[in-house]
């Protein structure tokens, strides 16, 4: 019933739903049909309204520009544990009341910080939207950060990663992978970095990283569900456009990679007696056509037990035994990761060896239009079963805020993708999966 529910879903995302009658009139979508509509506040807060009216539920999320590439060396967790602190309470709402709150409704909620962003968003009957709007613009305008608070919040987030890494011995070589792919610090520190990093965080560190980067002119409000748009707009006056602007927000750095003359290639160990791989390509500088292209690469690669590199590795050649692949977007760079676990270094050899003669392979030889079509609806599904929730629709909205895309036609990158010629996949290929953008980080005995 659930996958029923999502197909009527996506059906509705092409054919399109009503907008509620009142209220400004929405700029027409393009190929999602997903009407938007975009205004800003007085001081800076940008909001985006998409009404879908199917269920009486509504999504409220906040986006702001405060993700782990504004951190400074020597800051490193700082973004992840300003978001933990975000619910430990401000003027109005005592600490972890913003949950009970949503809670006690019947909604759900949750938080992520990613490189250039921290999100916050909810679910909740679309009857308490003032009760989210209210909340959120509460902790925007007064958040309350207590030395007790921030204490126990980074004992908590210490104790936490540290229980992950025992969990997962194999975590300490991603982030390794990370530093070597994009080399510069902005971009490759981890979320969570070393417990002396974590706790030598001062109450100034946060403070001063909360007034420079959670303030109303570089974050995003989006809107997303069943709701009449006239009241909402009220609403968000009311709530939000009392809260002060900050200073000017500079742009994000722009990643600086020094290529080598040929792949990098470093071994690393963790104490596990097995074997593997992290195999990655990066992109740097990227066009938006050259991305869409990527995307559509990875599917043909990696996606479905029929796709040609999962195929070989895992069933044909059977040279690895576990894969992930994931293809890892960062503002103006971009990277394919690959992590392989295999059974000894002979297989290590084998797998990357696979890898290199399928991409040849694509240098000199065109995809037939019947495997690219395969892949183009394959990655079609995924990117409609993104949207296939309001939580999905509204964090998609403020993804696409912060990449500068056309609310006015949203989804438009899913036309381009579903647009490209073999011969696109060809020139990328050509272009970037050379030696001097291959790095390689080997793991497990000789």
């Amino acid at each position: 019933m659930k996958r029923a529910a999502n197909i009527l879903f996506l059906l509705g995302l092409v054919v399109g739903p009503a907008w509620a009658a009142g209220g400004q009139a929405p700029v027409p979508g393009g190929r999602l049909n997903l009407p938007v509509e975009d205004f800003e506040l007085r001081n800076g807060l940008r909001v985006l309204l998409a009404v879908d009216g199917r269920l009486p539920l509504v999504t409220v999320a906040v986006g702001y520009g405060a993700g782990t590439i504004r951190e400074r060396p020597g800051q490193v967790g700082l973004a992840y544990l300003l978001e933990n602190l975000m619910f430990h309470g401000s003027e109005n709402v005592g600490p972890l009341q913003h949950l009970g709150f949503i809670q006690k409704v019947g909604g759900d909620l949750n938080a992520t910080t990613t490189v250039d962003k921290a999100l916050y968003y909810q679910t909740l009957p679309s009857n308490y939207l003032a009760l989210a709007l209210w909340l959120e613009s509460d902790r925007m305008k007064s958040l309350a950060i207590t030395p007790a608070a921030i204490e126990r919040t980074r004992s908590e987030v210490v104790e936490e990663h540290r229980n992950r890494l025992l969990a997962d011995p194999t975590l300490p070589s991603f982030m390794e992978f990370d530093a070597l792919v994009f080399p510069d610090f902005a971009f490759g520190h981890p979320l969570i970095g070393a417990a002396d990093d974590m706790m030598g965080l001062s109450e100034n560190d946060i403070e001063t990283f909360r007034r420079a980067y959670y303030i109303p002119n570089n974050a995003v409000l989006a809107i997303v569900g069943d709701f009449d748009p006239a009241r909402t707009r009220e609403l968000v006056v009311r709530y939000f456009d009392s809260v002060p602007p900050g200073p000017g927000v500079p742009a994000p750095p722009r990643p600086e990679f020094k290529r080598e003359s040929e792949a990098v290639v470093r071994r690393t160990e963790f104490g596990e007696s097995g074997s593997g791989f992290h195999m990655g390509f990066r992109f740097y500088p990227i066009q938006p056509a050259e991305l869409n292209a990527l995307r559509i690469l990875e599917v043909l690669l990696f996606e479905g037990e029929t796709a040609r590199l999962r195929n070989r590795l895992l069933r044909k050649d059977r040279a690895s035994n576990q894969l992930s692949v994931v293809l890892d977007e960062r503002l103006r760079v971009a990277a394919l990761k690959i992590f392989s676990l295999n059974t000894n270094a002979l297989m290590v050899d084998r797998a990357e060896r696979v890898i290199l003669s399928e991409l040849e392979k694509l240098r000199a030889n065109a995809v037939s239009a019947e495997e690219l079509d395969k892949a183009k609806s394959r990655y079609k599904l995924g990117y409609l079963d993104r949207l296939s929730t309001l939580q999905g629709k509204a964090l998609y909205l403020i993804d696409a805020a912060f990449a500068g895309a056309d609310m006015a036609a949203p989804g438009r990158d899913l036309d381009e993708a579903m647009a490209i010629e073999p011969s696109a996949l060809v020139a990328l290929v050509s272009k970037f999966f050379t030696p001097q953008n291959r790095v390689v980080l080997e793991f497990g005995p000789r």
